[in-house]
């Protein structure tokens, strides 16, 4: 009965690796994701610690060199403001605690070429060839768009509210603003604008899914207005007519312009 019997012996006798075989007969562009899914999980947590570990370093290096320049750089931000206003510090360490916000905004701006660039190196290897593409152009076009609205917040919606705002009480209320309080207004309306401006990557991003057109952006584009200005009136830190305008105006602009990438992709 044992020389009628045996285990059967799948892949043994022949010496082939079943993932190598599977792997063998994809395709080229989805070889590299079934690769990429049959490396052990272990390899992956230990890669992303490793990435994680060297992304918090260069945070924290890039937090501590960026304290040194926090001084100057308050000084950069109260040029913003009308030459009428008075800084004053209304409890002991204002000027600290600004300068370690302050640094810390810095600091992240620094370090995130490190980080994106480890985040790619994580995630793109189990992606598809079009899949990669997609994701390097959406973090490189996130990225210009994010320092794009923050450069347009610093030269004209951060000077245009403080002028408002400040100018309008004069006449009753001499303007004395707290140091810490300026620097965390100016900072949210910076960063704020910023993640407005990547609307137009959203935009681009979904096309791709088929959950909106060209087609379809035109056609619904004054609702898309209504919904821009509530967003600026919801997320502008002022709270002012002028400033909520100009980041609206703003908004719908970059809306009109992602339309033009998109039909060019022929969505």
């Amino acid at each position: 009965m044992s020389e009628l019997y045996s285990e059967p012996q799948f892949f043994e006798t022949s010496g082939v690796d079943p993932g190598a075989s599977i792997s063998a007969s994809l395709p080229d562009e989805n070889r590299n994701a079934v690769n990429a899914g049959m490396l052990p999980m272990v390899d992956h947590i230990a890669e992303l610690r490793n990435r994680v570990l060297l992304c918090a370093g260069v945070l924290g290096g890039m937090v501590a060199l960026a304290f040194t320049f926090a001084l100057p750089l308050i000084q950069v931000f109260q040029g913003m403001a009308p030459k009428s206003v008075v800084f004053v510090q209304r409890t002991p360490g204002e000027v600290l605690l600004s300068s370690m916000s302050l640094s810390f905004y810095l600091g992240v701006a620094l370090a995130l070429p490190v980080i994106l660039y480890n985040v790619l190196r994580f995630v793109l290897p189990g992606l598809l060839p079009r899949e990669k593409a997609m994701m390097t152009w959406a973090v490189l076009g996130g990225t210009l768009l994010f320092v794009a609205g923050v450069v347009f917040s610093y030269f004209f919606v951060v000077p245009s509210a403080m002028t408002f705002l400040v100018e309008y009480g004069q006449s009753v209320a001499k303007a004395e603003l707290s140091i810490r309080e300026y620097i965390s207004f100016c900072a949210s309306l910076l960063f704020v604008t910023g993640g407005m401006f990547e609307l137009p990557m959203v935009l681009f991003l979904l096309s791709f899914t088929g959950l909106i057109t060209s087609q379809k952006l035109m056609r619904e584009w004054r609702w898309a207005t209504v919904l821009i200005f509530i967003t600026a009136a919801i997320v502008t830190p002022t709270q002012d007519p002028f400033s909520m305008a100009v980041v609206g105006l703003a908004m719908v602009t970059l809306y009109g312009l992602s339309i033009i990438p998109i039909k060019l992709c022929g969505r």
